[in-house]
């Protein structure tokens, strides 16, 4: 994102971290899962066309923070944070390591409690008029997601899953010139954390589920 124009249009490049993830070209990025039972807390590798690391996403303990780190895990970038209790599973990403209401960039969050899209607005925090139009909009599909710029149909970005047997899902993105693609990256994990969520909400509720029937048959022997 470029030029000092408005969200609505074309978003600052130094909007998110820095104008360095702002390039004259189309960026192709590959996002994986990198979580395993002895080091939880790393989620996300991001990484270029040639192999290299771009980013890396780490959650902080006890806590539902995601950090989006550089490439070499050290130099916090953006911090996300879901917001408890809403049925926007919204959002919440904020400058560095901060989650002070001053650090806020912006929030993401779903339009509607019932739709029949899975659809996300994008609102950044200059954005101050909650009446107003989306600055970005997310169109989520089970392998797809296109993200276009306020209510219009421009693209900016666009994400495929790739899926395969006995291996981790790859997601890859690409990014158009002149938008910030540390931005995007934020986005999509942010998805996937909304989808982790509901496989885990959708989990429990068949556990208790399950838990609720044996107890009843149980009782009526």
């Amino acid at each position: 994102m470029a030029d000092g124009k408005t969200a609505r249009h074309v978003a600052p490049a130094d909007l998110v971290a820095a104008r360095q993830f702002t390039v004259p070209y189309a960026v192709n990025l590959t996002l994986t899962s990198t979580g395993g039972l002895f080091t939880p807390n790393h989620l996300y590798k991001v990484k270029d066309t040639n192999g290299d690391v771009v980013f890396m996403v780490k959650g902080v303990s006890f806590s539902s923070r995601r950090l989006l780190l550089d490439a070499a895990g050290k130099n916090p970038l953006l911090t996300m944070k879901p917001k408890a209790s809403s049925w926007h599973e919204a959002w919440r990403v904020f400058r560095g390591e901060s989650t002070s209401p001053n650090d806020l960039l912006f929030s993401v969050r779903k339009p509607k409690m019932f739709q029949w899209k899975d659809n996300f607005d994008v609102v950044l925090a200059t954005n101050t008029d909650e009446a107003s139009l989306c600055d970005f909009k997310i169109i989520s599909r089970s392998k797809k997601c296109t993200i276009c710029i306020g209510q219009t149909d421009e693209i900016i970005a666009q994400m495929h899953r790739k899926t395969a047997f006995f291996a981790r899902d790859k997601l890859e993105i690409t990014v158009n010139p002149n938008e910030d693609f540390a931005f995007i990256v934020s986005l999509i994990v942010i998805l996937e954390e909304i989808e982790a969520s509901r496989r885990s909400s959708a989990s429990a509720s068949a556990a208790g589920a399950a838990s609720a029937a044996g107890a009843s048959a149980a009782s009526g022997c």
